[in-house]
C-alpha cells in the first residue's frame, strides 16, 4: 500500500497477551505539528492538526469505542460519523485515519488492539466462524451503537483489563472471554442469532433502516409501512428470526436514543419523550424504568458528570 503506513503486532502488542488496550484523548489544534503525552500505561493525550491523523493499516485487528465527543472516522476512502457510545470492529488492511468534527473540540476514543491468532481462538470458541463472513462483508468496517450504560460499562471493562494487579496470563483469558461476548452480541445474537433459520434478507434490510433516526422515530407504523408486510406476517417474523417483538425492537432503538440526549442534553424529559414520539409521558417513564431499571430523571442525574464538552 503506496503511501500508507502499516502498523506491526510484533512493534505494537503485548507478545505474551497477543493484544493492547490504550486510551486517547485527541484534541483538535491549528498548525501543523503533531504533539502527544503519554500520562502513564497506555493512556495518551494527543494535539492533532485538524487535517486529522496519518492514514494508516495494521496486521492486527482492532476495536473502536469513543467514550466521549465525536469524531469523522475516514475508513477506506469513505467516512463515518462516531459518537459517544459507537463500537466498530477494525479488519486488517483497512485503512483509516481520525479527521475533526466541528461539533466537538475533542474525542476520547479506546482502541482494543489483537493478534489474528485470537480470531482463531473465537471462531473454535463459537465452533462457528460466521461471524468472520459478517465482519468481513462490506467495504466499511461494521459499526455499532452502543446505550450509555453498555458503553459505560464496555469501557471500564476495557480499562480494567489494562490493570497492573493482572497477570498476563489472566489479562489474556479475561481478553478472550469479552472478545467471545463481542463477538457473539453483535455478530450472531440479533441479525445472525439463527444461523440455520436463514434470516431473510428483508427483515434484515428492514432492521437496518429501522435504525435510523427518522424512521424509529416513526415506531411500528412506520415499519410495517417500509416491509410491505401484514402486520401479522411482520410480528411472527419477529418472533421466529429474532426472538422479539417489532415493538420491542422499536423501543429498544427509541430508548437508546433518549438514554443518549438524557446524558449528553440538557432537554427536559417531556420534551425527549415527544420527539420520540412516545404515547405519554407515563409511558415513557414505564418503558424507560422497565429498560434501565431507573426512571428518566434518576438516569440523568447518574450521568451527568459524563456529559460530553
Amino acid at each position: 500500500m503506496d503511501g500508507i503506513s502499516r502498523q506491526k503486532s510484533e512493534s505494537w502488542l503485548d507478545p505474551v497477551v497477543q493484544s493492547r488496550i490504550t486510551c486517547n484523548e485527541i484534541t483538535w489544534v491549528n498548525g501543523k505539528d503533531f504533539r502527544y503525552i503519554q500520562a502513564g500505561g497506555d493512556l495518551y493525550f494527543h494535539q492533532v492538526p485538524r487535517s486529522g491523523t496519518m492514514p494508516h493499516c495494521h496486521d492486527f485487528a482492532e476495536i473502536v469505542l469513543i467514550n466521549t465527543g465525536g469524531v469523522i472516522h475516514k475508513v477506506n476512502g469513505d467516512r463515518q460519523k462516531l459518537v459517544a457510545g459507537d463500537l466498530v470492529f477494525m479488519r486488517p488492511d483497512d485503512v483509516h485515519a481520525f479527521l475533526p468534527d466541528e461539533s466537538f473540540d475533542k474525542v476520547e476514543l479506546v482502541l482494543l488492539d489483537f493478534d489474528l491468532d485470537l480470531f482463531l481462538s473465537l471462531s473454535i470458541y463459537l465452533e462457528n466462524d460466521a461471524f468472520l463472513q459478517q465482519l468481513t462483508a462490506s467495504v466499511l468496517p461494521p459499526m455499532f451503537k452502543l446505550d450509555p450504560v453498555s458503553a459505560g460499562t464496555l469501557y471500564a471493562r476495557l480499562l480494567k483489563l489494562n490493570s497492573p494487579a493482572i497477570s498476563p496470563v489472566l489479562r489474556k483469558i479475561k481478553l478472550k472471554i469479552l472478545l467471545g461476548e463481542l463477538f457473539a452480541r453483535f455478530f450472531i445474537d440479533e441479525i445472525n442469532l439463527l444461523s440455520e433459520s436463514q434470516v431473510p434478507d428483508w427483515l434484515e434490510n428492514l432492521c437496518a433502516v429501522m435504525r435510523q433516526e427518522d424512521h424509529f422515530k416513526g415506531g411500528v407504523e412506520r415499519m410495517q409501512k417500509l416491509a410491505c408486510r401484514t402486520p401479522g406476517h411482520l410480528c411472527k417474523c419477529f418472533q421466529k428470526y429474532l426472538r422479539r417483538t417489532p415493538t420491542d425492537f422499536v423501543n429498544e432503538l427509541r430508548l437508546n436514543q433518549a438514554a443518549r440526549l438524557l446524558a449528553d442534553s440538557h432537554k427536559q424529559i417531556l420534551e425527549i419523550a415527544d420527539e420520540l414520539n412516545f404515547q405519554s409521558l407515563s409511558r415513557f417513564y414505564h418503558v424507560f424504568r422497565k429498560y434501565y431499571g431507573m426512571a428518566p430523571a434518576a438516569y440523568r442525574k447518574l450521568h451527568a458528570g459524563e456529559r460530553s464538552v
